[in-house]
């Protein structure tokens, strides 16, 4: 399934709906992935990575695009490379 870009409503209403459908409900933040190259993305995520994507040129820029509450994650090293931190519900 192809990528939708999405704006913040959009986010803050596909959040609240994953968070009243799933248990675990994140944003991941990445930089430079796949198909946005030098651009950070943040891309909701549930049992697994969905399609939606916010999309910034900076990482301040990204961030302000996700929904209120969310409670930051550093970064794993097992994560990929492009991962930055992720934000959970």
């Amino acid at each position: 399934m192809p990528d939708q870009v999405i704006d913040a409503a959009m986010a803050r209403s596909l959040h609240a709906d994953a968070c009243r459908d799933h248990g675990l409900v994140a944003w991941v933040v990445m930089w430079d992935a796949p198909g946005y190259p030098d651009q950070f993305i943040a891309r909701l995520a549930t049992k697994r990575l969905s399609p939606y994507v916010l999309v910034a040129n900076t990482l301040a820029g990204v961030q302000e695009q996700l929904p209120p509450g969310l409670v930051r994650a550093e970064r794993q090293p097992s994560d990929p490379p492009e991962v930055v931190e992720i934000w959970f519900a």
